[in-house]
């Protein structure tokens, strides 16, 4: 299995889990773009999430393994209960985006996307912690590296 390692400036590290068997080229370009080091903000309109974009990913990554899902209700959602990494991979964009609790993925109040889930946090408990923090203190440094 392999890891990613993110380490936050003011202190704390998240390791998590790539989901290789889902996300194939999603994770093969997150790997290739490594290591990255980018200040990230808390999503505004989404939920829990901190985020950066411009990833320097390659420009044909595939939408695969998305938010975007039938609900329990039959209706489509992309709300998502959180406890991952995902990457939107329009090449406007490219968002890096450590998503700690529910979101609802939106470019703007009323637009959703879908984001590619490419790897499950491995502890989800530390994830809210320091994405909590970031929603307290604004702005924060993180560095993504490939893990052990």
């Amino acid at each position: 299995m392999t890891k990613l390692e993110i380490s936050f400036e003011k202190g704390g590290t998240l390791t998590a889990t790539l989901l290789e068997d889902k996300a194939p080229e999603t994770c093969k370009a997150i790997l290739e773009a490594l290591p990255v080091t980018s200040e990230v903000l808390h999503a505004q309109y989404a939920g829990s999430e901190v985020y950066f974009e411009d990833f320097p990913a390659r420009d044909d990554v595939p939408f695969e393994n998305t938010t975007s899902r039938v609900d329990e209700n039959m209706f489509l959602t992309n709300k998502h209960p959180g406890g991952v990494l995902a990457y939107y991979p329009n090449p406007k964009v490219k968002s890096f985006c450590v998503v700690y609790g529910e979101i609802v993925p939106r470019r703007l109040v009323d637009v959703e996307i879908p984001l590619n889930v490419f790897a499950e946090i491995d502890d989800k408990e530390k994830a809210v912690e320091l994405g909590s923090r970031v929603r307290r203190e604004g702005v924060e440094k993180i560095t993504v590296k490939a893990g052990n």
